[in-house]
Formats: structure tokens, sequence, C-alpha cells
């Protein structure tokens, strides 16, 4: 962004104008700042597309975090990133979106689950036959047939990190 302030937060940043105009501009952003009507990025949530087989990664989002957002909110992102490829052409261009994997954090598999294991995979569906053989293996879909999958360092971390809590099983994925 010319003349402008980036890296803050996505879900307050629209609370403030962050174009630098003069430095009147400027001592606004820094007072927002301070009163915490916005805040500076702590994090950042990436979304990006790899296809298999193919090196490099196309990029989609990145939205600075102020690790204040819910659920609700990355259900808000998720769809938004969806619905982005879909209109961008992603699909015709460059393939179906098929699983959308995400890090350990919780917001993200509360959403993840709200968004993606919400249709139980039809009989029909030419995936099934592979998938429902296979023991263990949710059947569940987010629309379109987009399965979620977890980043898997962050399931042995959890393992690891709590070996004799199994709560990793309740979050289907070990």
């Amino acid at each position: 962004m010319a003349n402008g302030i980036s890296g803050l937060c996505w879900t307050h940043s629209h609370l403030i104008d962050p174009m630098l105009y003069n430095y009147q501009s400027a001592i606004n952003i820094a007072t927002s700042l301070k009163a915490s009507k916005v805040h500076l990025g702590k994090e950042v949530t990436v979304i990006g597309a790899h296809i298999f087989g193919e090196d490099g990664l196309y990029p989609i989002l990145a939205a600075p975090t102020c690790k204040s957002e819910d659920a609700t909110n990355m259900e808000f992102i998720f769809n938004t990133a969806i619905s982005g490829w879909q209109v961008a052409g992603g699909k015709e261009d460059i393939g179906p979106l098929w699983s959308f994997a995400m890090d350990g954090d919780a917001t993200h598999w509360k959403a993840g689950h709200r968004v993606f294991l919400k249709n139980q995979l039809p009989i029909t569906s030419p995936l099934h036959s592979t998938l429902s053989n296979l023991p263990g293996m949710n059947l569940y879909t987010g629309d379109g047939e987009v399965t979620l999958d977890f980043d898997y360092k962050h399931i042995i971390k959890c393992k690891c990190s709590h070996p004799y809590i199994d709560h990793c099983h309740q979050y289907h994925l070990l």
C-alpha cells in the first residue's frame, strides 16, 4: 500500500483510515494504536494454494491478526478465501479446491469443523468408494466435497505435549 500503514490487525483496521495524507494522518493512527482502537498484528493468518506435483504456492491471503478473532471470524476468512478462489477463476485455471489444511490453533480448528465437516460424503461421490474403506476415516466434508486436514507437525506436537491426554481424538486427528 503506497503511503499507507500495513501490519494492522484485519479485525480492527477498518476503524481507521490507514493512509498517510499528511502529518496529522500519522498522529491519528498513532493515537488509535495507543488507545487500542486498532492493533498491530501479532501473527499473520496465511492462506495459499498448493498443487500436488508442482513446486511453489499460489498466495491467496495474508491477514495480520491481533489474536482477538473467534471461530466465527475464522469461518468468514475461510469462506472468503474459498469464494475468492472461485470468483477469480482458480477452479477453471488451476483446479478445484479439495483439501483445506491448517495449523494447530484451536480457533482455526473450530472454524474448520464448522466449514469443512458439515456434509456427509454421499455414497454417489467418487471419493466415497475409496475413503469409506479406510478405517477411522471421517466422511464429512465442506461444500464441494472439500476435506479438512491438519498440519501433521501440530498433531505430533499435540501428542508429544500431552502424551497422557488424548484430546486430539476429539478433533478427529488420530
